[in-house]
């Protein structure tokens, strides 16, 4: 059996569908676009794993959403990670597979791309190996 995908697994693949490898100024728009009070990030696994997304911040805390909520994912199914994980659902295609991916945003001006299923799984076998409750 292989190893399972690390945090450096998927921050690669993260990397590679918004083209931001490279770039920092360009992963800050992104991660500006996707929360205002700055709190949306995967520059680490920790920043990862606490992400909010909430691209209109301020007063609207309601609108808060946990990228990737603190669930035992190591008991769920690839299907119940889709649904339940805002990371997974917002880069997969819907279930009919007709509706692209949400995310990233595409643009003909960039290499970004949609996440394939070989990169969805290396993503939903990482956080199987997250330990729930995570603690922080």
């Amino acid at each position: 059996m292989a190893n399972p995908p690390t945090f450096t697994d998927v921050q690669t693949i993260l990397f590679t569908i918004t083209a931001s490898q490279d770039d920092v100024q360009a992963r800050y728009e992104i991660y500006g676009r996707h929360d205002a009070q700055g709190r949306y990030s995967w520059e680490t696994e920790r920043e990862l794993l606490t992400s909010i997304a909430n691209p209109y911040g301020g007063g609207q805390a309601s609108s808060d959403t946990p990228l990737i909520p603190d669930l035992p994912y190591a008991t769920m199914s690839d299907a119940d990670i889709t649904q339940k994980c805002a990371l997974v659902r917002m880069l997969s295609p819907s279930a009919d597979g007709k509706t692209p991916a949400r995310m990233p945003v595409l643009s003909p001006a960039t290499a970004r791309r949609h996440a394939t299923a070989d990169e969805l799984a290396t993503i939903r076998d990482w956080l199987r190996t997250v330990p729930y409750p995570r603690g922080f």
